[in-house]
């Protein structure tokens, strides 16, 4: 059964297993955190499977998200369908294009993730990599806010973006942090090659295993007393740098 407050939120172990089990894409699983059992367990599998985030919570939490008998599991449907990097970046070699991605490490800001993906549409980025954990809820706010981008320019979930980093790494990708702290400007970076753009959170920034597995960072140049922009701001000003790069005549 679905909350009357809101057509993305499914809760209750049946109603949960059936919409994973009829393909429905999901980008939350919230289960309390004290359950054990077969019904339980199998629904994890079924969500990993799925690459829907799983998070295990107190009951407290789960009864604010949801006032009916909730049984301990709690949905929140996606009004898009996530996509698969490997399949992105073998069809972007196959069609001879010069990959092109945007990466954020645990933006969990839904307009910023929206915004983010308003200009990574406009700019030619073919994907946006978010991680299973610590991401933005892909919420029919972040679709508002993208004005409809997020149908149009695939999302892709990852249980790892070091391990992602990696893998991109091995098919000809570079990817280069955005970070205040480096020694040259994103206008000195070559964009026009296989390039990944990796962006961290809105407080701490980029990880910092995965800014030594990116192997290349840059700043955007600024001048007068702010040192930081927004994260969506600097996004949309290094997208467009690849953006200029690649297709200003």
């Amino acid at each position: 059964m679905k909350s009357k407050a809101s057509d993305q939120l499914i809760y209750g172990i049946h109603p949960i297993r059936e919409a994973m089990l009829s393909g429905k894409s999901l980008d939350k699983l919230f289960l309390q955190k004290d359950l054990k059992g077969d019904q339980f367990k199998e629904l994890i599998e079924l969500a990993r499977n799925m690459g829907v985030s799983v998070i295990k919570a107190p009951k407290e939490k789960l009864n604010k998200l949801c006032r009916n008998n909730h049984q301990g599991v709690i949905a929140f449907s996606s009004p898009i369908e996530f996509g698969n990097i490997e399949m992105i970046i073998q069809g972007a070699y196959e069609q001879g294009l010069s990959p092109f991605f945007i990466m954020l490490d645990k933006v969990n800001d839904v307009r910023n993730f929206g915004s983010i993906a308003r200009s990574a549409l406009s700019s030619g980025c073919m994907a946006i990599i978010i991680p299973f954990k610590g991401a933005a809820a892909v919420s029919e706010d972040a679709l508002k806010t993208s004005a409809g981008a997020l149908h149009h320019i695939p999302v892709c979930k990852v249980s790892s973006l070091g391990d992602t980093i990696k893998m991109m790494s091995a098919s000809g990708i570079a990817t280069v942090a955005c970070s205040e702290k480096a020694d040259r400007s994103i206008h000195d970076v070559d964009c026009k090659r296989p390039i990944n753009i990796l962006f961290g959170n809105e407080g701490d920034g980029i990880e910092p295993h995965l800014l030594r597995m990116a192997g290349e960072s840059a700043l955007i140049p600024m001048h007068g007393a702010v040192a930081s922009l927004n994260v969506a701001v600097a996004a949309g000003i290094c997208l467009f740098e690849v953006s200029r790069q690649r297709y200003l005549k």
